[in-house]
C-alpha cells in the first residue's frame, strides 16, 4: 500500500470534510504534518467524520477546532476559516459560557445538555439559539484526555414551535371570549379534573369560580336531560378510548323549566411539552338554531314525503353521494358522505373546492394537494363524462386526521345532451389501506423476528410453492440464501438421513399433520450436525380447512446429542449413591436396633447396660455425621454457604485438620508424617479451611490398610500455598480419577466398606476450596499405587488483623454459681426431654421440663431458671413467640436462651437468632458442646 495514502486512511468516508484536511498543507500549523498525527487524534477525526449528527472534535491544549460536514451549516459565515482554528476564537461570543465544561471535561468528566439557549453571531448579527449538547473526552492510548468531542442538534425550529403552540392558544382564547355564546371545557385524563369557562358554567348553573378550579366531571354530566344522559356519556367514552372527534347535541334543563340545547364538540388533545392528555372542546347555545330547526321541519314536511324515496336510497347507499348543478353547488348528500367528510360547507360553485383539502397518493404528483380543478367532479363539470382517483383527504372538523378515498364522477346530462350537472361517489377505503399496509409491517416484523432467532427458519405457501429461508440457514449452510429454494439444503442432508427425511415430509404434509425428524445436515465448514426439523400447517383464508402455509424450524441438537450418553453416567452413578445412602443408613440401625432389644431384656447388669449406651450414641453420631455430610454438600453445591472470611494462619489450619484426623489414624495405627516447608497466611474461613483438609486425611485413613503410611506436605511458592496428602492406599482407577470430586461418584476402594461414607467428602472439598479462590487435584497411578490430593490456596501478605471479640455468650454474668445451674427444658416428646434430663442432672444441674409453652411460662414465673432448652415445634406456642414472651418476663434477670430443633438449615439458624435464642444446637445434640455452654456461664450474684 502507498505510505501517503495510508497515512490518510482515517479519512476514508470523511466527507467534503476529510477531502479538505487532506487538501491542507498542515507543516505550518502547530500540529504538524498529518504522518505526525497522534493516533488518537486519527482515531477521534475517523468517528467524527463518519457521524451522521453534527459533531466537531477541539484537541490539544490549543483546542485545535475540526468538524464533520454535518456541522458546517451551525458554523455559518465563520465555516471557511473554521477548520484547524482554536475554537475559543472561532466561537469568541459563547467562549466565556463554554469554557469552564469544557476545562472540566478535559478533565475527564462527560456533560449532556438539553434545549440550551445561546446567542451567536455567525451570521454577522447577534441571534438566540437552542442547542442540545453532548461532551465526552477524548483519551489517546495511555488514557489521559487529549481532546474534546461534542455532538450537537439544534433545537431553535423545536423551540420557536412550542412559542407558536402557546399563541395559537392565547388567540383561540380570545376569539371565543369574543364570540358571546360559545363556552370551553376541558377534562384533564390523569387527574379526572374537569374545568370549564364562565359561559359554559353558567349554561350548567355552575358555580363559576368552582368550575374555573376544577371538579368532578359527573357534576356536569349529572344535569344533562335523562334522555340524553347515556348517549352523552357513551360518546365521552368513545371519543376518549378512539381518540375520534366528540360532537354531540344535548339538552341542558333549567330553573325556569325550559331546556336549553347544547352543541358540544372536542377530542383528545396531548401537550407538546408535557405530553399529558385532555379531553377538551366547545360549547354552543344552539336553543335558537333548534327552534328555527324545528319551525324549518314542520313547514318542509310536505317536501321530504315527496323527497323520502330518493333519501331512502341515498342513505342505503354504502358510499358517500352527492349531487351538483352545472355551475358545482352542491345540491343533495348523503349520511354516508357525511360520515366521511364531518361537517363540510355547501360550495356554491367549483372555485370553493379548494376548502376541501385532498393529497395525491401515487404517480407524479404524489404528496402535492389537490387544487380545485383536481378533484373528479370538478373535471366531470369541465367537460368530462367521467372521472376517479384515489386520495387522502382531510375530514372537516378533524384537523390531522386522514382517510384514503376513492373518488367516482359522472355527468348528468338532459334529453338534449346539455350538462345537467354532476354525480359523485367517496368509497372510504382506509381499512382495507390499512389492512395492506399492516399486512406488509407484520411480513416485515416477521423476516426481523425469524433473522434475530438461533434457529434455521422456513416458510411454504403451498398455493404459489414459494419458500421463505432465514438468515440462519446462509449462516450454518455457508450458500446464499437466494440458493436455498434451488435445492442447496437437500444436497447438505446426510445421504443416509435424505429418503426417511422426504419420506416423513410427504406422509406429514398429505395428512396436513405436523411433521418432526432429527436427522444430520452438513455444515458450511464440512462437519455434519444433527438438527431437529419441526413444521406445523395451518389453514389457509379460503375457509374450507385447507393447508394454506407450512412453517418450519431447524435447531441444531448435536450437543444434546453428544450429552445423552453423560446424562446416562450421571443417572448411573446416582443410582449408585441412592444405593450406597441406603447401606450406609441401614449400617448404624443394625447395632442400634440390637443395643435397644438388649436394653429391654431383663437382669441386664451395669456393664452390658454401658455398652449398650455406648454404641447406641456411637451409631447416632455416625448417622448424624451421614446427614450432616449431606446437608453440608447440599449447601455448597447450591451456593448457599456464607463464609465467615478473616486471615487465618495455615498452620492453625493444619493443627486443627491433624488434631480431628489423628483418632482415626492411630486407630488403624498408620505412620503419619507432617512437612512444613513453608508457612503463610490465607483469607478464608478457618472452620471450613480445617474441614477441607481433615476430609482429606480421613479420606486417607479410611482407604489405607491397616499400618500405612500418611504424609501431609506443606509448600510456598508463587503467591500460593499448597497442601498435600500422600497415602500408599489402594489408589484409584484411572477410569474414575476424572470424576473422583463428582458427586454421585464413588469408588469401591475398600473390599469390606468398613469404614463406611456416603463419598460427599471430596464433592465438598472442591466446592470449598473454589469458594476460596484455590484449586484440587487428585493423583494416582492406578490401583494399589496409593494416592495423592493437593489444595493451592492464595496467599494474604497484608497485616495481620486483631483478634475478633470475645462473643456475647462468653461474657454473660449472673447465672450459674460453681458450675451448676437451674434448667428448664420445653419439648413436647417427652422421651426426649426425659432423656437429655437425666443427662445434664448426671453433670449436677438442677433440671425442670414442661411439655408445652403455657406451661413453661408458668414455671417460669414462678423459679426463675438460669439456662432454658426450647424446641421449636412445640403445640400451643412455637419456640420462636416462646422465647420473644420469656425474654419479656426477664425483667433484668439473667437467662441463657437454647434452641433445639431438628431443624439446622442456614436460615434456620437466622430464625432462631432473630428470635432471641443465644445458641441454636440440631438434634440429636452434641452434648459435649450443650454441657460446654452451660458450664461456661459466669457465676450469679
Amino acid at each position: 500500500m502507498d505510505s501517503s495514502n495510508s497515512q490518510y486512511a482515517f479519512l476514508e468516508n470523511g466527507g467534503a470534510m476529510g477531502v479538505r484536511i487532506r487538501e491542507i498543507d498542515w507543516s505550518a500549523h502547530a500540529l504538524g504534518p498529518v504522518a505526525g498525527w497522534a493516533p488518537a487524534l486519527r482515531t477521534g477525526l475517523g468517528i467524527v467524520l463518519g457521524s451522521a449528527f453534527p459533531t466537531f472534535l477541539a484537541w490539544g491544549e490549543g483546542l485545535t477546532l475540526f468538524f464533520n460536514d454535518a456541522y458546517v451549516p451551525m458554523l455559518g459565515n465563520k465555516a471557511p476559516t473554521a477548520l484547524g482554528a482554536p475554537h475559543p476564537e472561532v466561537w469568541h461570543e459563547v467562549w466565556p459560557e463554554l469554557e469552564p465544561y469544557i476545562r472540566r471535561v478535559l478533565a475527564g468528566e462527560s456533560f449532556f445538555f438539553e434545549n440550551s439557549a445561546v446567542t451567536l453571531e455567525r451570521h454577522g448579527y447577534a441571534e438566540q439559539a437552542w442547542f442540545t449538547f453532548s461532551f465526552s473526552p477524548l483519551r489517546d492510548e495511555m488514557g489521559a484526555v487529549r481532546g474534546v468531542i461534542c455532538t450537537v442538534v439544534e433545537m431553535t425550529d423545536k423551540v420557536a414551535a412550542l412559542a407558536r403552540y402557546k399563541q395559537a392558544e392565547e388567540r383561540l382564547a380570545l376569539s371565543l371570549e369574543a364570540s358571546g355564546n360559545i363556552g370551553t371545557w376541558s377534562y384533564d385524563i390523569d387527574t379526572y379534573a374537569t374545568h370549564v369557562d364562565e359561559r359554559f358554567a353558567r349554561l350548567f348553573q355552575v358555580d363559576s369560580a368552582l368550575a374555573r378550579e376544577g371538579t368532578e366531571l359527573n357534576r356536569f354530566t349529572d344535569m344533562i336531560h335523562p334522555d340524553d344522559r347515556e348517549r352523552v356519556l357513551a360518546a365521552i367514552a368513545y371519543a376518549i378510548q378512539t381518540e375520534t372527534l366528540y360532537d354531540i347535541e344535548y339538552r341542558i334543563p333549567q330553573r325556569s323549566g325550559i331546556d336549553v340545547w347544547v352543541n358540544a364538540r372536542g377530542k383528545l388533545f396531548a401537550s407538546p411539552e408535557t405530553g399529558t392528555r385532555r379531553f377538551a372542546g366547545i360549547a354552543i347555545d344552539i336553543s335558537e338554531r333548534k327552534a328555527q330547526a324545528e319551525a324549518l321541519r314542520a313547514s318542509e314536511a310536505r317536501a321530504e314525503a315527496d323527497r323520502r324515496r330518493l333519501d331512502v336510497l341515498l342513505e342505503a347507499a354504502p358510499v358517500g353521494i352527492f349531487y351538483l348543478d352545472p355551475e358545482g353547488r352542491l345540491l343533495v348528500a348523503n349520511a354516508a358522505n357525511n360520515a366521511i367528510w364531518g361537517h363540510y360547507p355547501n360550495p356554491g360553485s367549483v372555485g370553493e373546492y379548494g376548502v376541501w383539502k385532498g393529497w395525491f397518493i401515487d404517480g407524479p404528483r404524489a404528496g402535492e394537494q389537490l387544487a380545485a380543478a383536481d378533484w373528479p367532479v370538478a373535471r366531470v363539470l369541465a367537460g368530462r363524462d367521467t372521472d376517479a382517483g384515489v386520495f387522502e383527504i382531510e375530514p372537516f372538523d378533524i384537523p390531522g386526521m386522514r382517510r384514503t378515498v376513492l373518488v367516482r364522477a359522472a355527468a348528468l346530462r338532459g334529453a338534449d345532451g346539455e350538462l345537467a350537472g354532476a354525480v359523485a361517489a367517496h368509497m372510504d377505503i382506509t381499512p382495507q389501506v390499512a389492512a395492506e399496509k399492516a399486512l406488509k409491517e407484520s411480513e416485515g416484523r416477521f423476516r426481523a423476528i425469524a433473522n434475530v432467532i438461533p434457529q434455521m427458519v422456513w416458510s411454504l405457501n403451498v398455493r404459489s410453492g414459494a419458500f421463505y429461508f432465514n438468515e440462519r440457514w446462509s449462516d450454518f449452510l455457508g450458500v446464499p440464501t437466494k440458493d436455498l429454494t434451488r435445492g442447496a439444503w437437500r444436497k447438505a442432508v446426510h445421504p443416509d438421513d435424505l429418503g426417511p427425511l422426504l419420506a416423513r415430509w410427504e406422509t406429514c404434509r398429505a395428512a396436513g399433520a405436523p411433521f418432526e425428524f432429527e436427522h444430520r445436515m452438513r455444515r458450511g465448514d464440512g462437519a455434519y450436525r444433527w438438527v431437529l426439523s419441526r413444521a406445523l400447517p395451518s389453514s389457509g383464508d379460503d375457509g374450507a380447512g385447507q393447508v394454506g402455509d407450512w412453517m418450519g424450524t431447524l435447531t441444531d441438537i448435536d450437543a444434546q446429542k453428544s450429552g445423552e450418553a453423560e446424562l446416562r453416567a450421571q443417572a448411573r452413578r446416582k443410582d449408585e449413591f441412592l444405593a450406597m445412602l441406603a447401606h450406609e443408613l441401614r449400617n448404624p440401625l443394625a447395632p442400634i436396633s440390637n443395643a435397644a432389644q438388649l436394653l429391654g431384656m431383663p437382669g441386664l447388669d451395669e456393664r452390658r447396660l454401658r455398652q449398650a449406651g455406648e454404641i447406641i450414641a456411637r451409631q447416632v453420631r455416625h448417622m448424624t455425621e451421614l446427614v450432616d455430610d449431606l446437608l453440608d454438600v447440599s449447601r455448597v453445591t447450591r451456593g448457599l454457604v456464607q463464609l465467615d472470611r478473616a486471615r487465618v494462619d495455615i498452620g492453625v489450619v493444619v493443627a486443627g485438620a491433624v488434631e480431628q484426623a489423628r483418632p482415626l489414624i492411630e486407630a488403624r495405627r498408620h505412620a503419619f508424617a507432617l512437612h512444613m516447608d513453608g508457612a503463610g497466611w490465607v483469607d478464608g474461613d478457618r472452620t471450613r479451611l480445617v474441614q477441607v483438609l481433615s476430609n482429606l486425611l480421613n479420606n486417607a485413613a479410611k482407604y489405607t490398610p491397616q499400618g500405612g503410611r500418611i504424609a501431609l506436605h506443606v509448600g510456598r511458592s508463587d503467591g500460593a500455598i499448597t497442601l498435600e496428602v500422600r497415602d500408599n492406599g489402594i489408589g484409584i482407577a484411572a477410569d474414575v480419577l476424572p470424576q473422583v470430586f463428582d458427586l454421585f461418584t464413588q469408588a469401591e476402594r475398600t473390599p469390606d466398606r468398613s469404614q463406611g461414607g456416603l463419598g460427599l467428602g471430596l464433592a465438598l472439598v472442591k466446592s470449598l476450596v473454589q469458594l476460596h479462590g484455590g484449586s484440587v487435584q487428585a493423583e494416582s497411578a492406578g490401583l494399589g499405587q496409593g494416592s495423592s490430593f493437593s489444595v493451592t490456596l492464595p496467599l494474604d501478605e497484608a497485616n495481620a488483623l486483631a483478634p475478633s471479640p470475645a462473643t456475647p455468650a462468653a461474657s454473660r454474668a449472673g447465672a450459674a454459681a460453681s458450675g451448676r445451674a437451674r434448667i428448664l427444658i420445653v419439648d413436647d416428646n417427652l422421651d426426649a426431654a426425659q432423656s437429655l434430663t437425666e443427662v445434664l442432672r448426671a453433670f449436677g444441674h438442677t433440671v425442670a421440663t414442661a411439655a408445652t409453652s403455657h406451661e413453661a411460662l408458668a414455671l417460669a414465673e414462678r423459679d426463675w431458671p438460669q439456662v432454658f432448652v426450647l424446641d421449636i415445634g412445640l403445640p400451643d406456642i412455637d419456640g420462636y413467640e416462646l422465647v420473644r414472651r420469656l425474654r419479656a418476663m426477664q425483667d433484668g434477670r439473667p437467662a441463657l436462651y437454647l434452641a433445639l430443633t431438628g431443624y439446622g438449615q442456614a436460615h434456620d439458624r437466622v430464625l432462631s437468632r432473630s428470635a432471641g435464642f443465644d445458641h441454636h444446637f440440631v438434634k440429636p445434640v452434641d452434648l459435649r458442646a450443650l454441657v460446654a455452654v452451660i458450664d461456661g456461664i459466669g457465676a450469679a450474684p
